[in-house]
């Protein structure tokens, strides 16, 4: 592609999730000449987008939808459009997104494109959800110019909301594959920096200390899992708000001594190469990104039966699938794991031959191809081919 100029923006509402997912696509746009900038909460990583070249506009979402912060949030983004000229906005969160896709209607700017990680209403939702984001999505659909999707369900129902223009399938956010094949699990060094045995069962779980995670169940389950393997070891990597919380609960659930918990790592291969298994529990999912990691590494996956794991877990084939709040049959299913080498190994090598198609050169390539088809439309808006909402 040759180089263009111009801006392009990212939004989401926390810094991490952008660091975390999409520093690939905003190399992307500046491999192609683009200035690339960020608008978020930085939540204490606001240095981080220093050495990646990307401008930080701060604006102070609120994570909870109804939060006066996010009326400031609004008026924040307004200024923003109304102040700087950009050929794109790439929009992530669900009140990020909202919020920008209403600025960006107050504001008249296109082509916003929205990625939904997710959506909250699906099936097993809560009726609430339906209430509440149902009503939200419908009405910022008709403000999105193009809606990204990462699994089937949401796909269908993303094609019932009256999206003003296309919505994609893509196969999530992408994995670096090579990364995975040159870390093994005698390399890695994560057993020994937590003075594991090379032979004490491991299960590693990352993932947000959060509700929707529901680090609760696992912790559960590794209270039966040590009854029948003391010396069995759970892994949290992770961040969050609801951190304490599960800590207090290992505590009384008396498995505090066979849980270690990492904070946040940006050394996710290594860590996952130290597992005999990767659990995931969470009460909704888009498409999971550890999982795809597990898979990479050639590990089983135990995870629960939701829209997004089981779009990557073939229950029995790659991993287990068990139902959301069913501590004994994760139980069950990590011990198995944990237990038969042989299986593990079977489930594992069975991940890795079906998350090729995640690669993430591949949907590089794919993302390109949405980022080219709309920074074209505004090519030809700018010279008067199109008109402005």
């Amino acid at each position: 592609m040759a180089k263009e100029t111009g801006r392009i923006l990212f939004v989401a509402t926390v810094a991490r999730h952008l660091l975390a997912f999409h520093v690939p696509y905003l190399n992307m746009f500046q491999q192609w000449g683009y200035e690339v900038e960020s608008a978020c909460d930085p939540a204490g990583e606001a240095e981080a987008f220093d050495p990646l070249g990307v401008k930080l506009n701060q604006v102070p979402f609120g994570r909870r939808p109804l939060s006066w912060s996010n009326l400031r949030a609004l008026i924040c983004l307004v200024g923003i459009l109304k102040h700087r000229s950009y050929a794109l906005v790439h929009v992530h969160t669900p009140v990020a997104s909202f919020l920008t896709r209403l600025a960006a209607r107050l504001c008249g700017f296109r082509p916003v494109l929205y990625t939904a990680h997710g959506l909250h209403f699906f099936k097993g939702a809560p009726v609430r959800n339906w209430l509440f984001y149902y009503p939200m999505e419908w009405l910022a659909a008709r403000w999105t110019d193009g809606m990204i999707v990462l699994n089937e369900e949401d796909l269908t129902r993303a094609r019932g909301l009256p999206v003003r223009g296309e919505v994609f399938l893509i196969p999530g956010v992408g994995v670096t594959l090579e990364a995975f094949d040159k870390v093994d699990e005698a390399k890695s060094g994560i057993r020994q920096e937590l003075d594991v045995r090379p032979d004490v069962p491991v299960a590693v779980a990352v993932a947000e200390f959060s509700r929707v995670k529901n680090h609760e169940q696992v912790l559960r389950a590794w209270r039966e899992v040590v009854r029948t393997l003391p010396q069995a070891v759970l892994l949290l990597a992770g961040e969050g708000e609801r951190r304490r919380a599960v800590e207090n609960l290992a505590r009384d659930l008396g498995v505090w001594q066979n849980v270690r918990f990492l904070g946040f790592r940006n050394d996710v291969p290594r860590v996952i190469a130290c597992a005999d298994v990767v659990v995931l529990t969470s009460k909704r999912e888009g498409l999971p990104r550890v999982i795809l990691e597990a898979m990479a590494a050639a590990k089983p996956v135990v995870a629960t039966n939701v829209r997004g794991n089981r779009d990557l877990v073939a229950d029995k084939a790659n991993g287990f699938l068990v139902e959301v709040g069913d501590a004994a049959g994760t139980a069950t299913a990590l011990v198995a794991l944990l237990q038969d080498k042989n299986l593990g190994r079977r489930m594992g090598d069975e991940g890795k031959k079906q998350v090729q198609a995640y690669d993430l050169s591949r949907v590089r390539e794919e993302m390109a191809g949405i980022y080219r088809f709309y920074l074209a439309g505004e090519a030809r808006r700018k010279n008067g081919g199109l008109q402005r909402s």
